[in-house]
C-alpha cells in the first residue's frame, strides 16, 4: 500500500516528505482504488472467459519500471526513495501489474459496448468544458530519411584495429581488462574493464550471445558486429544456462564515402518526389519499411513527440512546403509539412470526435463505478492501515 503511494507520488513528481499532504491524499485515493479494486478482482478472476499471459505481465511491467526509473532519474535513485532493491521491487509489483491488467479486461468487456448519443455529447461538453483541456500546437508532415550505411573501408577499419588489440591479448603484452578500460566505447561497462557480470539468454542482443555461449572460460572472439558496433568479448565463466562475459565495444566511424552515399541517395529521393505530396508519401513508406527508422507519415502530432531536429525544421516550413536536405542523428532526412495548427480550445464544432470520446468515456467511467459501488455494499471488506 505504502509501495504503490510512493510510486504515484513519484509520478506525479510529489515528494513525501515536502508535500505531506498532498501525499496523504495520494496515500487514502490509493487506499480506495484498491479497495475498488480488489471488490472488482474477486469478480473478475471467476469470470473463465478472460484470458492473461504471463509474457504479458512482464512486458507491462517492465514497461511500468522503466517509467518510473525515468522519473526517478536512475535505479539507484528509485531503489532509495522506494526503500527496496529493484529485484524486490519488481517481484512485489509483478502482481499488483496482473491484478491491474485483469481488470481492466474485465472492465472493458462490461463497458465496451456503452455508447453515447449527440444530445449526450452535447450535454457533457455544457457539464465539463471548464475541464477540458486546450489542444497543443501539432503538426501533420512526412519525412524521408536515409541512415548512414558503413562502407566496407568504414568495418575494416574497426575490425583491423580489434584484430590488433586481440593479438596483443593473446601475446600476453596487454590484459583485457586495460585494453577495456582505455579503448572500450561502451559508456555502462568500459571503465570498468568490460565486465558485463552473470546474464542470462536473452540479455544480449542476439550476434552477441551466439558467439558468447559456443565460447569456452578464457577464450577470446574475433570482431563481432552488432546493431552498436563490433565487440572483442572474453568469456570468463559458465553457470548452467547463464555466462560471465567481458568486451571491448568500437563504434563504427562513417567515412566521407559513407556519408556522400547517403546524401547522393537522399538528393535523388527529393528530386524524385518534385514538391509532389502523394509521390513524397509514398517514398517515405517505403523507407519507414526498408530503413525501420523515423521516415513516414504522421497526423497531429504534438511538438514533445517529435525529435528536435526533426521539429526545428518544421518550424521554418510552410504548409505544402518541402525542407531542404538537413542532418540527422542516423543520417540525413528531408521533409513535407502538409499544416500546422496552433494551440487551441476543441468545442463540438471543431473537435467532434474527441468530445464524443471524452463524453463516452465519462459514461462507461460512471456506470462501472455504480456497479462496483453495488457490488462492494454486498462484500465484506476489512481494512488495514498501520
Amino acid at each position: 500500500m505504502l509501495q504503490q503511494s510512493q510510486l504515484i507520488a513519484l509520478n506525479q513528481r510529489v515528494d513525501p516528505v515536502q508535500m505531506p499532504n498532498l501525499f496523504e491524499e495520494i496515500y487514502f485515493t490509493t487506499l480506495d482504488n484498491i479497495i475498488n479494486q480488489y471488490t472488482v478482482l474477486d469478480v473478475a478472476e471467476k469470470d473463465t472467459n478472460l484470458v492473461l499471459f504471463d509474457d504479458d505481465v512482464d512486458r507491462a511491467l517492465n514497461h511500468q519500471i522503466d517509467d518510473f526509473v525515468s522519473r526517478a532519474g536512475s535505479e539507484e535513485n528509485l531503489e532509495e526513495m522506494i526503500g527496496m532493491s529493484m529485484r524486490q521491487i519488481k517481484a512485489d509489483y509483478w502482481k499488483d501489474i496482473r491484478d491491474m491488467m485483469i481488470v481492466e479486461k474485465y472492465q472493458f468487456s462490461k463497458i465496451q459496448y456503452i455508447d453515447v448519443s449527440r444530445i449526450e455529447v452535447n450535454n457533457f461538453f455544457i457539464a465539463f468544458k471548464d475541464s477540458i483541456p486546450s489542444l497543443p500546437e501539432q503538426y501533420k508532415f512526412s519525412v524521408i530519411e536515409v541512415p548512414l550505411v558503413a562502407g566496407k573501408k568504414s568495418n575494416d577499419l574497426v575490425v583491423s584495429f580489434l584484430d590488433s588489440l586481440r593479438e596483443m591479448i593473446v601475446a600476453g603484452t596487454a590484459s583485457f581488462d586495460t585494453l577495456a578500460k582505455i579503448h572500450s566505447q561502451d559508456s555502462g561497462s568500459g571503465s570498468s574493464g568490460g565486465y558485463l557480470g552473470f546474464t542470462e539468454r536473452g540479455f544480449f542482443v542476439h550476434e552477441y550471445e551466439e558467439v558468447a555461449y559456443s565460447m569456452e572460460p578464457g577464450d577470446i572472439s574475433s570482431p563481432i558486429k552488432s546493431q552498436f558496433g563490433y565487440h572483442l568479448i572474453r568469456l570468463i565463466e559458465k553457470r548452467g544456462e547463464k555466462i560471465s562475459s567481458q568486451h571491448i565495444l568500437r563504434f563504427i566511424d562513417f567515412s566521407h564515402e559513407d556519408k556522400m552515399g547517403a546524401i547522393n541517395l537522399i538528393e535523388n529521393l527529393s528530386f524524385l518526389s518534385l514538391n509532389d505530396p502523394f509521390v513524397f508519401d509514398s517514398i517515405a513508406v517505403d523507407c519507414s519499411k526498408k530503413y525501420n527508422n523515423y521516415s513516414g507519415r504522421f497526423f497531429n502530432i504534438s511538438p514533445n513527440s517529435i525529435p528536435f531536429e526533426i521539429f526545428q525544421e518544421l518550424q521554418i516550413l510552410n504548409n505544402y512546403e518541402t525542407s531542404a536536405i538537413f542532418e540527422t542523428k542516423k543520417g540525413y532526412a528531408i521533409l513535407f509539412l502538409y499544416d500546422y495548427i496552433g494551440e487551441f480550445f476543441p468545442i463540438p464544432d471543431n473537435s467532434w470526435n474527441l468530445i464524443y470520446q471524452y463524453a463516452k468515456q465519462e459514461k462507461q467511467n460512471r456506470i462501472f463505478q455504480s456497479w462496483v459501488n453495488k457490488i462492494k455494499n454486498n462484500t465484506y471488506i476489512k481494512t488495514f492501515i498501520y
